[in-house]
């Protein structure tokens, strides 16, 4: 590595935080031990805590030559303080969090978990972390013990699979040294199983559970139970062969869940609104100018909602094995199931508005509120009717007005194995890994639309709140026809499935020779082997009954098709909509009526995709120590060279043209790496690192296969594919810390970062004709070079200096400001950019907790903010940015011990109703409003 090529960007960062250390040092008096004291921790015998801390990542940092010693964890303030040790000792940047503080958590999975460390917000979808966004990025590596792993196709972990149950700890890595897996621009985040030589003595615990979910923004919901439990047993013995242990654990949990969403589509057609509240439609023959003297332009968009509701199984199995076979050598083995059940309904219903020729009884937004557009002064319309008005056959009616229901089923199975040796030799320490991956996800779903020919909509785009919905849907025969199911008619049939499968063989050897107490302490290198496969099957039917005669899907199916869904609050409550059931379990009466075959679609060979990649990595690096003016100074600096062969094998689609590609690409990226850990006190301490890192594109955005829903009478199709021309997102990474830790516990950080950061991923949407028909194809592609920048406030302590029963409390808190900017493309494939925000990067954002442990009692309650943020990069038609609002959320958990074994608790998530909302432009054009269910939870814990 050439260390000139990094000191212009880690000039500014280290000037900055040594002028903070610099200030601190004076300020402060010398303090107690740190926090890792005798009387503090119980460590385990030296090469069982050295297997732990290697395999585990969490050492990944440190002289792997040199036992760590594992703490025991038995309450939320010394697992917090174990994870201030490992803060403390890493030369790279990292948070953690440990077995007992997760435990405290109202939190099912993995993913749940990590919205408490410093530094990272997670996504909700449906009532569950989906995503994991460190410092506003979302590109974020996952392993297992050190190991890669994903679910399905993808190339990440889907957080949701993995229950805290089978979890020891979590390590989030913002900067990296040479050893860890690449894959990450914005960090990884490394999960450490639970291993039997973690419990001193033969342990079992275990929970039940019930849950109660609330969906919000629909009060015809209803609450059910959703239980859940799990069991864990692990105990080591000494035998004539070395001492061995097991462990075993297994977890549970069933959901009933349901997700409104009230949307209101982008704006398509522009109206002349005239003064006495009448609008007419501007086609495409027309120029964008108002129709009559002392009209003006207006936008409606189409407005509608989605009722999402279903049930969903979450299972896992786990079990190690570890032996020391000789003082030397130790044998760990791993093996991890996770399992996934579901069954939901997306139930559509929809008022296809923009495309009414008249409008009656419009509110036009004011021209200062939002009106300015490319295409001239265009103000909202804020409310309108639209009335029936019929433009062909007796079905071709704008408004649009029509219920749809999908009815998906799906499940996965992941299945990961690892085998591990540890080998320590007076200098030496060897540890080497073989784990195999398999991972399969299935899909299979089946939609039918409903239309309500002759209906009116009146509508508003922009409510007391913001956001829109329907004051009234009739026809000439109902007042209210989405609940009157003599009102519909059959349109079309979609039924579409998916297999995807992915596997991955990888075995890593790391290696250290300690040298010595000179100025380089140790040398580390590693080997990496991996080939890594996934397979995309899939097939996509489009059917319709006469068009000439539509029947009524009563006549059709049967009373039993029909099903009245709780609905949105604002779009009108209920609906009717096609049954979810009857759509999973009676698919072949379904494709009956519409003429259809039997059985599943057969497989189209232009959807399939494989690809294979193979990669080989090598790495060296060399640890180092000095002492400089009085003051210890060490860290690493290496190397990571990374060769990737891969194979790509499907079908390219552009409008009608069909493609074949069968390619090969190879890639070699070389990711140096500095850190350095300077001890300025006791207690006072400063990481800085620097380093380029990659993430690969998921397969999925790899995927040429392209997915269609097609369009109505009055509106177009919608259609997604990949881009198999994407390359690598690579970034270079400076971080700089000045770390201060209290007394007994507790710590206070400044952190500074910036990335440089090239071929950010970003959606594109153009129509494209596809069998005569208009679609929005959404597809990926590289953006050009931006940057991200900020700065990170964290601290957390417990009250211990206060008297008696305040002395239980203590306090998280962390704050993250982040400025950046993109090059993107002015249009999918132009050569051309221009400077925009980065997508999904809030530049804002904040964690707060509310500790409390004593008197038999722990609570925590905890507040996750994610700032505002950019969701898509000039969105048609008037070309503006949809922002994502800030969003809150508050979460409860309080756990009373009723014996020694024994302890009650009670979960609260998402207690301020919070909910995701979206605008283009400005708050006076709003997007979506999805609503985060609030979900209650009462458990027995026991630990034996």
């Amino acid at each position: 590595m050439n260390p000139s090529s990094i000191k212009p960007r880690l000039t500014p960062i280290c000037a900055a935080v040594l002028l903070l250390a610099a200030s601190g040092a004076l300020a402060q008096q010398d303090a107690a031990a740190p926090a890792s004291t005798q009387a503090d921790q119980q460590a385990t015998p030296p090469d069982t805590a050295g297997a732990s801390a290697q395999q585990g990542g969490h050492g990944a940092g440190a002289d792997v030559s040199t036992p760590i010693a594992t703490v025991e964890v038995t309450g939320i303030r010394r697992s917090i303080r174990s994870a201030e040790q490992i803060k403390r000792d890493a030369t790279q940047v990292v948070d953690s969090i440990n077995a007992e503080d997760i435990g405290k958590f109202p939190d099912r999975a993995a993913g749940d978990a990590l919205q408490r460390v410093a530094g990272v917000q997670v996504g909700r979808d449906r009532g569950e972390t989906s995503t994991v966004i460190i410092r506003g990025l979302p590109d974020v590596a996952t392993t297992l013990d050190g190991q890669d792993i994903f679910t399905g196709r993808g190339r990440r972990l889907s957080y949701q699979d993995l229950p805290v149950q089978s979890i020891a700890g979590l390590d989030v890595y913002k900067s990296a040294t040479a050893n860890q897996f690449e894959g990450g621009i914005a960090g990884a985040v490394n999960i450490r199983l639970r291993a039997p030589f973690d419990f001193k003595t033969e342990t079992m615990t275990g929970y039940v559970e019930d849950r109660r979910q609330q969906a919000n923004g629909s009060a015809a919901s209803k609450t059910r139970n959703s239980p859940g439990g799990g069991a864990l047993y692990s105990k080591r013995w000494n035998s004539g062969m070395g001492e061995m242990g097991i462990l075993v654990d297994a977890a549970y949990n069933k959901e009933h869940w349901a997700y409104p969403v009230q949307w209101n589509d982008r704006p398509d057609r522009l109206f002349s609104v005239s003064p006495d509240g009448t609008a007419t439609r501007l086609n495409d023959d027309q120029p964008v100018a108002p129709l009559r003297a002392g009209d003006r332009l207006g936008s409606l968009p189409h407005i509608g909602g989605i009722y999402n509701a279903g049930d969903r199984e979450r299972f896992s199995g786990h079990g190690a094995f570890q032996w020391k076979i000789s003082p030397k050598l130790e044998l760990t083995t791993q093996y991890l199931g996770m399992g996934y059940r579901g069954r939901h309904e997306v139930d559509y219903q929809l008022a296809i508005v923009g495309w009414t020729p008249r409008l009656t009884n419009v509110v036009l937004g004011e021209e200062n509120a939002g009106c300015a557009t490319p295409e001239g002064v265009i103000c909202p319309i804020l409310s309108a009717n639209a009335p029936a008005a019929r433009f062909g056959g007796p079905y071709d009616w704008d408004p649009y007005v029509a219920t749809s229901a999908w009815g998906v089923k799906e499940r996965t199975n992941t299945h990961f194995l690892n085998f591990a040796l540890q080998y320590r030799d007076g200098p030496w320490s060897v540890n080497s890994a073989l784990a195999l991956t398999h991972s399969k996800f299935i899909n299979d779903t089946v939609i039918v639309d409903q239309q309500i020919p002759g209906a009116s909509a009146n509508v508003y785009t922009d409510g007391g709140d913001g956001h829109g919905g329907y004051n009234a849907i009739t026809t000439p025969t109902s007042a209210n026809p989405l609940r009157d199911p003599g009102q519909f008619v059959l349109r079309g049939l979609v039924q579409n499935w998916e297999e995807s499968v992915g596997k991955q063989a990888q075995w890593r050897t790391d290696a250290s020779y300690k040298l010595g107490d000179g100025f380089l302490r140790a040398v580390n290198m590693g080997v990496r082997l991996s080939t890594r496969n996934t397979e995309y099957h899939s097939a996509e039917g489009h059917s319709d009954v006469n068009g000439a005669n539509r029947p009524n899907p009563v006549a059709a199916f049967g009373a039993g098709f029909e099903s009245l869904v709780p609905g949105v609050d604002r779009l009108g409550g209920p609906f009717l909509v096609p049954s979810r059931d009857f759509l999973i379990d009676q698919p072949d009466a379904v494709r009956a009526v519409y003429g259809a075959a039997a059985g599943r679609v057969a497989d189209d060979p232009t959807r399939y995709f494989d690809q294979r990649e193979r990669t080989v990595t090598l790495y060296g690096s060399g640890r180092w120590q000095t002492t400089l003016a009085g003051m210890e100074v060490g860290g690493e600096a290496g190397v990571r060279v990374v060769r990737l062969n891969r194979k790509m094998r499907g079908t390219t689609r552009n409008g009608d043209v069909l493609t074949p590609i069968d390619v090969k690409a190879s890639e070699t990226n070389v990711l140096p790496n500095f850190s350095a850990l300077v001890g300025w006190r006791d207690n006072l301490q400063s990481h800085f690192s620097v380093g380029k890192t990659i993430t690969r594109p998921e397969f999925y955005r790899l995927n040429p296969a392209m997915s269609l829903i097609p369009p109505t009478v009055n509106a177009p199709g919608t259609g997604n594919a990949g881009n198999p021309a994407l390359d690598p997102t690579k970034s270079t990474n400076t971080d700089a810390t000045l770390e201060y830790y209290f007394p007994k516990n507790g710590f206070a950080q400044v952190a500074l970062f910036h990335r440089d950061i090239k071929g950010y991923l970003q959606n594109f949407t153009q129509d494209e004709v596809i069998g005569g028909q208009t679609y929005r194809v959404t597809r990926p592609q590289n953006s050009g070079s931006g940057t991200l920048k900020g700065a990170e406030f964290s601290i957390q302590k417990f009250f211990d200096f206060l008297p008696g029963f305040w002395s239980g409390f203590g306090a998280q808190f962390n704050y993250t400001y982040i400025s950046g900017d993109n090059e993107t493309r002015t249009a999918l494939d132009s050569p051309t950019f221009e400077k925009t925000s980065l997508i999904e990067v809030a530049r804002r954002s904040a964690n707060f907790a509310l500790l409390y442990e004593g008197h038999g009692v722990t609570g925590r309650l905890a507040a996750t903010r994610r700032g505002a943020y950019v969701e898509q990069i000039e969105e048609p038609r008037f070309l503006q940015d949809r922002m994502v609002q800030a969003q809150t959320y508050v979460d409860l958990s309080l756990s009373y011990e009723l014996t020694k074994n024994l302890s009650l608790q009670f979960d609260a998530i998402n207690l301020t109703k919070e909910k995701y909302e979206s605008y283009v432009g400005s708050e006076s054009r709003p997007r979506d409003i999805r609503y985060t269910p609030t979900t209650y939870g009462l458990a027995l814990r026991f630990k034996l």
